[in-house]
């Protein structure tokens, strides 16, 4: 039985506490009021990787927040407090994490008891109906496909193609970052760690690179977090992404952006003449709904 299924009767109760997973990778579930609440993984990048990556907070004030609101569930609303984060950057970013780590977590089949009452340490944020973080795990299996169809490249370290396929090439902020650490040393796991990212959207973003030619795969990848990586896919289901009953093919993904990590104010990405994006301030949503179509659209800040 899936993660996923193991969850839904107990949303569908309306309770709160924590599912488990023991085994590699690890992680956890957390669901308030049956509804997601938030969900880590020591594959996925947590919202403590994508708050203090450079740029955005100190680990000092991370820390400082931790100590302050652990014990009362509070991390997150010591954070809005203290003026370091708006309430709409916190949930952008609990959302991005809880879906980095529903992608690693929701196909896995070994978990331990459902600890009723148990709250996640950052306190509520913005809560989740458990099928809509089933979707987007499907969408992201699809997408991956999509941009390249051999698994094999996640665990490969890569380097930047010595000739480029053109004339000239246009990178987004995210490629560039990933081209510029790429050192033939470390694959996009370790991309991610090194650059504060989630792990999924450099996943996504290293297999694109690879079909543009923009970067190549070489050796297997050494580090811990690359081995940890593999087992998880050798546990993870061969099967494809779920489909509903009754639901016709999925159509050709198309290369949509991934949910990623977010800086606000948020872009709003418009097709210029030449094709690249042209972005402009965008007012922060209100709605679940408004909000997931906002990060969906989202590219790499």
């Amino acid at each position: 039985m899936l993660l996923r299924e193991v969850l839904e009767p107990w949303c569908a109760a309306g309770v709160s506490g924590v599912l488990r997973v023991p085994f590699p990778p690890g992680g956890a579930v957390y669901v308030h009021d049956g509804k997601l609440e938030y969900a880590e993984c020591p594959l996925a990048g947590g919202v403590k990787r994508l708050l203090t990556r450079p740029g955005r907070l100190k680990l000092g004030t991370w820390r400082q927040a931790v100590a302050a609101g652990r014990e009362t569930s509070q991390v997150g609303q010591q954070l809005v407090d203290t003026g370091h984060l708006t309430r709409f950057e916190l949930e952008a970013t609990v959302l991005t994490a809880v879906f980095d780590a529903a992608f690693f977590l929701f196909d896995l089949t070994e978990t331990r008891g459902f600890e009723p009452g148990t709250r996640s340490y950052l306190g509520h944020s913005h809560a989740l109906d458990v099928a809509v973080v089933g979707h987007e795990v499907d969408r992201r299996k699809r997408l991956l496909a999509d941009a390249w169809p051999d698994p094999a490249v996640d665990t490969m370290a890569v380097r930047p193609c010595k000739r480029l396929n053109g004339h000239s090439v246009a990178l987004t902020a995210l490629q560039w970052e990933i081209l510029s650490h790429s050192d033939s040393q470390r694959t996009a796991v370790d991309l991610a760690r090194v650059l504060g990212r989630d792990t999924y959207s450099v996943l996504l973003e290293v297999r694109r690179m690879i079909r543009a030619g923009l970067v190549e795969p070489g050796a297997p990848g050494t580090s811990s977090a690359n081995r940890a990586f593999a087992v998880w896919r050798r546990r993870e289901p061969v099967s494809s992404p779920r489909q509903e009953r009754g639901t016709p093919a999925a159509k050709p993904v198309s290369q949509e952006p991934a949910l990623s990590g977010v800086r606000i104010p948020l872009p709003r990405r418009e097709p210029s003449r030449n094709g690249v994006a042209a972005q402009g301030p965008v007012t922060p949503p209100v709605s679940e709904e408004v909000l997931t179509r906002l990060l969906a659209g989202l590219g790499a800040w």
